[in-house]
């Protein structure tokens, strides 16, 4: 058991021994429809069942701390790879005057634009969950936070790497290939020391963050291994400068994020030459130079609240989508596209809401519809929505994703 394993025992230990124990539990039953069979996997089932149990335990300790545990388990009726446990969080926290502590595993989101989170990068993405990179594993981590007049400073110290989880060989929305252990430029693997730091303020209505990351991408260059038949991540070493900017006015939301992001290799693809990666160039076989690009997402969202002298607040959306490396591009980078899209509140007893966007890349000139939504069926019971349908063109990378139309249905169950 590793040095931070043992830590993370003794906080989960010191939580449960306390007398006052506060739990939440959830448990979702989803249901996903697929509108044909599959061009990516060999399971070309129709119907996908699963059940995922989330709790929360927390208990507050002397001297202004507290611990807090969300387990996490997803048993999957065809793919092997979406069955799995996580920590998404164990974190003890203090409170002190000058600043605040946390240690353990834990969860931190940044960014403000809709369709893409691009400075999101303390977390590894659950690929496993969903498609829109929005769920995330737990991350160990120390953080130390400083709320000052000039600002918010949050410093990370992140010491092991979390490689990302991939749909198995009979899942949908996959390859249909199995995933090898992931391959690492650090030679400590895993377990190199990240580091990352955000700077956050506002003036008047105008809020922004900076942000820094140095470490393991948590973005994965994909190759082949023909000798073992599997998919292989590639884990490079990287720089990342983050940018947020957001401006509220009168129902207007003025949003940007931007990265800049150094050690990327240049090409994705690659082939394994016994234990490192040699990537493609689309001539010959080398090993890549680390490369830097620009990534960023821009736009707004405009508010109509209550319209029609109704309870309902109706948000329009539009964002434009960039990327520096356009065709040499990740497979899951948007390079030029646009995003459509309206937000529906009803502000009503059930917490109804929609979402339903259109993604337009007029580059390749084809789109992908998306419809999210929820409302609470019972008072301890919600029902949600999601909806995709992929219309590439056969030139778009992504043709293989034609015939991944799907719609899912869960139902939430709050114990």
């Amino acid at each position: 058991m590793t040095r931070f394993s043992i830590f993370c025992a003794l906080l989960l230990t010191g939580a449960l021994s306390q007398a006052e124990v506060s739990m939440t539990s959830q448990l979702d039953y989803e249901v996903t429809g697929y509108f044909a069979d599959s061009q990516l996997s060999a399971n070309d089932t129709r119907v996908n069942n699963s059940l995922a149990f989330r709790t929360e335990l927390y208990t507050e300790l002397e001297g202004d701390q507290s611990i807090t545990f969300k387990p996490f388990f997803r048993l999957d009726e065809n793919d092997d790879e979406r069955t799995h446990f996580d920590v998404r969080e164990l974190m003890w926290h203090k409170l002190a005057d000058e600043y605040e502590l946390k240690a353990g595993i834990g969860k931190v989101f940044w960014g403000v634009t809709e369709s893409q989170h691009l400075v999101d990068i303390i977390n590894q993405t659950d690929g496993v969950e969903s498609i829109d990179g929005e769920e995330k594993l737990g991350q160990p981590m120390v953080q130390l936070m400083l709320e000052r007049d000039w600002g918010n400073l949050d410093v990370f110290v992140l010491p092991y790497h979390r490689e990302r989880t991939f749909i198995g060989e009979d899942g949908r929305l996959g390859p249909g290939q199995k995933y090898a252990d992931g391959v690492y430029e650090s030679a400590d693997e895993e377990n190199h020391i990240d580091l990352a730091a955000r700077f956050y303020t506002y003036i008047d209505e105008f809020e922004y963050a900076v942000s820094v990351f140095h470490g393991t991408s948590r973005e994965a260059a994909l190759g082949f291994d023909a000798t073992t038949n599997e998919v292989v991540p590639y884990y490079a070493q990287i720089t990342q400068l983050g940018l947020e900017m957001q401006y509220l006015n009168e129902g207007w939301a003025w949003k940007f994020e931007g990265i800049l992001r150094d050690g990327v290799p240049k090409n994705t693809m690659f082939t394994m030459a016994g234990e490192l990666p040699v990537f493609y160039d689309g001539v010959s076989l080398t090993v890549a130079d680390d490369d830097q690009y620009f990534a960023s997402t821009a736009g707004f969202e405009y508010t109509q609240v209550g319209i029609l002298d109704t309870r309902i607040d109706l948000g329009w959306v539009v964002e434009h989508l960039y990327d520096s490396r356009q065709d040499e591009a990740s497979a899951s980078a948007f390079e030029h596209d646009i995003l459509f899209a309206t937000r529906w509140a009803a502000n009503d007893a059930a917490s109804s809401t929609l979402l339903a966007g259109v993604l337009v890349d007029y580059e390749y000139e084809d789109y992908s519809l998306s419809i999210e939504g929820d409302t609470r069926i019972l008072n301890n019971m919600i029902v949600s929505l999601e909806a995709r349908v992929f219309a590439p063109k056969e030139e778009n990378p992504l043709w293989a994703a034609r015939d991944e139309d799907f719609i899912k249905l869960t139902l939430s169950y709050y114990l």
